[in-house]
């Protein structure tokens, strides 16, 4: 495998962190220190004390390292420690980071792969599987009670005899049916302890457990950690494991519920940890675009990389359906411009038999006509 070197005379923290970065990136051994073959390179100084300022230009790998974790981080944030992408000041829909890193490649004079144009990827958060099964007693029959003092015939029906408002699988699994071209994701919330952003089904209920080994057998399944997790000693430890004993495999993929804390050093640490190889939390929460810059998966562990997801589904609920379609194209052409797939976020519910069964529900209607729009549109 080659080797490349950069010179440096004392590397530390941040030297081997953009090491492992750019390994697994350009597919060779990279390491900062001394020796005949290491290469000199525009040292700034900057990766000896990162901070949120922005490094030279011309020291490329410092402004590559400051793209990716940094420079998000410096943004300001909104009441759950999110940076908040509109106050970027940067064209959100370009891979800055993974384009400069590939074009360093380039004058190392390294191999890459040939650029693809890979299929597209939805992902999709169960935050809520039910809307009334797999609750509890409790919650059943409290809303039951409920409905029947509102005279909500149409909610006593479907608590009855069906469909669940939120179970939607029968849309997914035709979904799959009509468009090949697209792979589907999922991520399935299983809080043992909720927290005030956390609702949703019992980990325990056999009606879960089944609804999931179901999903299963044709789709991935991941755990989407709650936002209570965070505050609890083991509590990521419990719902990867509520995960495992349900589909019988350890849980390789996560993606944090409000993207609490993602991006956070103690959140890889905890995952790497937790033998978690996957994190699809490089998100915005409130815009679409690339967070950290990159549209590929990216190594911030040995063995942990970050997946982004472009867009979600609140990022759009301003723009008509053709909008929504565009605005996916264009992220699109973004991604395949570094020979990656773009991957959309989306919600469980909101393609249920009656998502308006949700407490103040938003009108997801445009979104749900323009992600099919564009999806029709990939099969042309």
């Amino acid at each position: 495998m080659t080797t490349v070197v950069f010179a440096h005379p004392s590397p530390g923290a941040a030297h081997g962190q953009l090491a492992t970065l750019l390994s697994a990136f350009w597919g060779c051994k990279v390491r900062f220190g001394a020796g005949a073959t290491a290469r000199s390179w525009d040292d700034s100084g900057w990766l000896d004390a990162p901070s949120f300022d922005e490094p030279p230009a011309s020291d490329a790998l410092a402004w590559i390292w400051w793209r990716t974790r940094y420079w998000a981080a410096g943004l300001p944030v909104d009441a759950h420690g999110r940076p908040q992408g509109h106050k970027a000041d940067r064209n959100l829909g370009i891979p800055e980071a993974e384009l400069r890193a590939r074009s360093l490649a380039v004058e190392l004079g390294l191999s890459m792969s040939p650029l693809t144009r890979p299929k597209p990827v939805v992902v999709v958060d169960i935050d809520h599987l039910f809307a009334y099964r797999g609750r509890g007693r409790l919650a059943h029959w409290g809303g039951f009670v409920r409905d029947a003092l509102r005279a909500d015939v149409h909610a006593l029906r479907q608590r009855a005899f069906g469909p669940d408002p939120f179970f939607s699988l029968a849309h997914w699994a035709d979904v799959a049916r009509r468009y090949p071209n697209c792979s589907l994701q999922f991520f399935a919330l299983l809080a043992g302890r909720k927290g005030p952003y956390d609702r949703g089904v019992l980990p325990n209920d056999p009606e879960v457990a089944d609804a999931l080994r179901t999903l299963a057998l044709r789709f991935e399944v991941g755990a989407h950690l709650s936002y209570a997790s965070h505050d609890r000693v083991d509590g990521f430890r419990e719902e990867l494991r509520f995960l495992d004993r349900i589909l019988g495999a350890p849980t390789l993929r996560q993606r944090v519920h409000f993207l609490r804390n993602a991006g956070q050093d103690d959140l890889f640490d905890a995952l790497e940890a937790l033998g978690v190889r996957e994190d699809w939390s490089d998100e915005f929460a409130d815009v679409p675009g690339f967070r950290s810059g990159w549209a590929s998966s990216f190594a911030v562990r040995t063995g942990l990389v970050q997946v982004p997801v472009a867009v979600m589904d609140q990022n759009v609920l301003d723009r008509s359906p053709r909008e929504v379609a565009d605005l996916l194209h264009e992220l699109q052409e973004s991604a395949w411009s570094v020979g990656a797939p773009l991957r959309v976020g989306t919600h469980w519910r909101i393609f249920g038999p009656r998502p308006a069964a949700e407490r103040n529900a938003k009108d997801f209607a445009v979104w749900r006509e323009g992600l099919d729009l564009w999806l029709k549109e990939q099969a042309v």
